[in-house]
């Protein structure tokens, strides 16, 4: 019956469902007005008034995005509307992603659905903050590798970097997974795409490096929170593996701080937080394991939503989604080990940059669709030997 169901259903249904579940979870449960979305709102008013952004902390891919949408609705809902919808697209992308890496219509339809009904993607798409944005502009970007629309995928990704930086790290890896292990290039054919992609790189990012050598007297590339989260996971007050200031780190970085001595400040972060690793190695294993548990425990760490009603939700969703994808990588790993080499490497990169930083269920959720791809298959397989 249910393999029936899917093979009935198609793309735009299941696009249409996940924007009716968005659009009313909206409705009835209120945006929570996360602290970021203040600073987001902030950042675009800055760049559009032709302001130094204030913030060391972000990018400004997303304060654009807000403003644009809030000034074209003439309303504060615009930005909402217009995650919603790209979380709609997300769905799709997913659903064409699956169809390149194991070839199956049926797989992505799995995706497909998952991906619409998921509560995190759900939550996120009507809270205004970075990751509905990040995750449509990232995996679009993988999409487009798998097309070897090569081009694009730069493109798109450097985008994705201007909403959040992390994609920075993994990026150049990204490029030489798909080169050599996916596309058989040469080395120097892959230098190539390399000098291309870092071509891209530097003129799309130029308008940053000129706003930040204005405000900095120096060349800062992203931003500053690398030293900044750094040290907030690596100084003797963090014993919970976050970064929330007061409880697990005191930064005493004003904003006079950031205005006069920013690239100092953040000199100065790395250099304590390397001090305290080097100071205390036991100290720092310790850390990164209680990181790693907190990047993947199954439900959020925060305490307004630690309720029995959100971890019976986030085990039911998320959980059996990361069980699923761990049993497709024991069962299928050596098969698909180099089709989906990217994806592996995404996951490994961003789990290992929050255990040396700082952890949270939110930095973890950009990684999720992949999870979800790969449960699909799992799942799938299920569908074949019950039938059979």
């Amino acid at each position: 019956m249910l393999d029936s169901f899917i093979k009935k259903i198609n793309i735009l249904q299941i696009t249409f469902l996940s924007f009716v579940l968005r659009f009313l979870s909206l409705i009835f449960y209120k945006n929570q007005n996360l602290p970021d979305t203040y600073t987001y709102e902030r950042i675009g008013q800055e760049i559009f008034s032709g302001s130094i952004i204030q913030t060391p902390l972000h990018m400004p891919g997303y304060g654009i995005w807000m403003y644009l949408l809030n000034f074209v609705t003439q309303n504060s809902y615009g930005v909402i509307f217009g995650d919603i919808l790209i979380s709609c697209l997300t769905v799709y992308v997913i659903y064409l992603l699956c169809i390149e890496i194991f070839k199956s219509e049926m797989i992505a339809k799995i995706a497909a659905i998952i991906f619409a009904v998921y509560p995190f993607s759900i939550f996120y798409s009507f809270n205004a903050v970075s990751e509905t944005l990040f995750i449509f502009l990232l995996y679009s970007s993988i999409l487009m590798f798998y097309r070897k629309k090569l081009l694009y995928a730069y493109i798109l990704i450097i985008l994705s970097i201007y909403v959040k930086p992390t994609a920075d790290i993994f990026a150049p890896f990204l490029i030489l997974c798909f080169c050599f292990l996916i596309y058989k290039y040469s080395k120097k054919e892959t230098l190539r795409e390399l000098f291309i992609f870092y071509i891209l790189y530097s003129l799309l990012l130029s308008p940053w490096w000129v706003h930040n050598w204005n405000k900095y007297d120096g060349f800062v590339k992203l931003n500053l929170a690398g030293g900044y989260h750094l040290y907030s996971g690596n100084n003797p007050e963090n014993l919970s593996g976050g970064g929330i200031g007061g409880v697990d780190v005191n930064h005493g970085w004003t904003d006079e701080d950031i205005e006069k001595r920013g690239i100092k400040f953040e000199k100065k972060f790395k250099r304590d937080a390397f001090n305290f690793i080097k100071e205390n190695p036991k100290t720092f294993i310790k850390l990164s394991v209680t990181k790693f548990k907190r990047f993947w425990q199954m439900y959020p760490y925060a305490e307004e939503y630690k309720g029995i009603s959100y971890k019976i939700l986030s085990i039911a969703s998320y959980g059996l989604v990361l069980i699923f994808s761990l049993l497709f990588l024991i069962s299928n790993f050596k098969k698909f080990f180099l089709r989906i080499s990217p994806l592996i490497t995404i996951i490994f990169l961003t789990t290992a940059i929050h255990c040396v930083t700082i952890a949270s269920v939110r930095y973890r959720f950009p990684i999720e669709p992949i999870l979800i791809i790969f449960a699909s298959y799992y799942i799938f397989e299920r569908f074949k030997v019950i039938k059979n």
